[in-house]
């Protein structure tokens, strides 16, 4: 048997991009065939609860799984080594989902000390290629040292919601820009509006001051929209992924996470229908090139020239692409494809 190792999230958490994600995959293993380890997804108001719901899931995967079995963990999660050791001592195997690497994005955290976590795993499905290879070069191996490990690739993004058709609406001249606006993560913001030129930025989501930014005449603030909303109504004809303080590359912490891992809300503009602009340096620079669904680029300032050279034609075609990507990210397409590669690995 196949089971997952569901969880118990926070209400104030619900609606974030990480809790989207995990309950997606849930979702999506559900449609698979695959079983809830004791119990499924639960909502909390308080600590106390959320603790004592977390603590009954782990307990209640003992009940469940047995020698031959697999168990399917989102990391990082709350008890995940004894949660490991408990399965193994079952006689089953762990498979390892990676939603996030805090040894890099929070940089106290050791890195020594989460590859030796997730040693404990029988297999890995990493974000994408170059995060699995990070993983690599800093030492994972797997529990019993044959090193399973699996690029996910991106993250699919579950809704009934439908976008509009890109192609009827030529030429928009708006770049959609979304998320957490906090300015710690997106400072450049502030300064990005003294080079946007020949279009406008329509900016979702809470946290941005456009009365502190340079130019705000060149942006609309459109405030939060939920993932289903946004889908069926964002406006825009490119969908920004960019981080950091400066327009000519994405510095500091923030962007060398980029370098590594796969932001969610790639996944969303692609759901939005909207081809994706990245940093050229960016893990998923590859993916989007690859697919033919957006630009790579160095700087900020190369928006412009994106706009003054791409023809009618060539934007249609990338919308062509990025609704052949979406219906994949609809159906739980690429967790289907990497968590089929991986358990031939591990249950022989």
């Amino acid at each position: 048997m196949i089971y997952y190792l569901s969880r118990d999230y926070k209400s104030k958490r619900l609606n974030d991009a990480g809790s989207k994600a995990r309950l997606d995959i849930e979702q999506t293993m559900d449609r698979l065939g695959f079983s809830p380890a004791g119990r499924r997804h639960s909502v909390s108001k308080n600590k106390l609860c959320h603790f004592v719901r977390t603590l009954a899931i782990v307990l209640r995967m003992l009940t469940r799984v047995g020698r031959g079995d697999v168990l399917i963990v989102q990391y990082p999660a709350k008890y995940y080594s004894t949660v490991c050791r408990l399965a193994h001592l079952r006689g089953a195997k762990v498979v390892t989902l990676m939603h996030d690497l805090i040894s890099l994005r929070i940089k106290h955290s050791s890195i020594q000390g989460e590859i030796d976590r997730l040693n404990k795993s029988d297999a890995v499905i990493g974000h994408n290629p170059t995060f699995c290879q990070w993983l690599c070069d800093h030492g994972y191996v797997g529990h019993d040292g044959k090193r399973v490990i699996e690029p996910l690739r991106i993250f699919d993004f579950l809704s009934d919601s439908r976008s509009p058709n890109r192609k009827s609406t030529w030429p928009l001249r708006k770049v959609v820009y979304a998320g957490q606006l906090a300015r710690r993560k997106n400072s450049f913001l502030y300064e990005l509006g003294r080079y946007v030129e020949g279009y406008t930025l329509n900016v979702y989501g809470r946290g941005f001051d456009k009365s502190t930014a340079e130019c705000p005449e060149k942006f609309e603030i459109k405030g939060f929209m939920p993932p289903d909303k946004l889908i069926s109504e964002a406006e825009g004809d490119f969908g920004l992924v960019w981080d950091g303080d400066s327009v000519d590359t994405c510095s500091g912490d923030w962007g060398e996470y980029l370098k590594v891992n796969t932001p969610h809300k790639i996944s969303l503009y692609i759901r939005c229908g909207l081809p994706v602009i990245v940093w050229r340096e960016a893990a998923m620079a590859g993916f989007i090139e690859e697919n033919g669904i957006g630009f790579c680029i160095d700087s900020l300032r190369d928006i412009k020239g994106i706009y003054e050279r791409l023809t009618r034609e060539e934007y249609e075609r990338m919308c062509d692409n990025v609704r052949r990507v979406s219906g994949l990210l609809s159906e739980g397409g690429y967790f289907s494809r990497a968590i089929s590669a991986v358990l031939p690995r591990v249950t022989v």
